[in-house]
């Protein structure tokens, strides 16, 4: 477990809370699925720093994955019908693929 890597996820994913809740008030309870899987995460992650039980640590991992995955199916409805408010959606879309790539980060160390 690299704690380097792990904290600047929790800092990404308490980024992503922010710029998403934003995005979940605009598009309403279409993205409850993935706003929960965000807090998830968040939860799993601090859990990681916490205790030395691995499998904290995998599902934080798991969940560090499944939050971006969550978004994909209903943002890209909402940028295909409403087009002119994609720059609202484009700081948390950028935080969501970086946080994939942070928990591959995770993974591997």
């Amino acid at each position: 477990m690299s704690n380097e890597i792990m904290l600047v996820s929790l800092a990404l994913i308490f980024g992503s809370m922010l710029s998403g809740f934003a995005t979940f008030r605009m598009s309403g309870m279409r993205l409850m699925p993935h706003f929960i899987a965000l807090i998830l995460a968040f939860i799993l992650t601090i859990g990681t720093f916490l205790t030395t039980n691995t499998i904290v640590f995998y599902l934080a991992i798991l969940f560090q994955i499944l939050a971006p995955i969550t978004v994909c199916g209903t943002i890209c409805n909402i940028i295909k019908t409403q087009y002119q408010t994609t720059g609202i959606y484009s700081s948390h879309l950028a935080l969501m693929g970086m946080m994939i790539v942070l928990a591959i980060g995770n993974l591997l160390m």
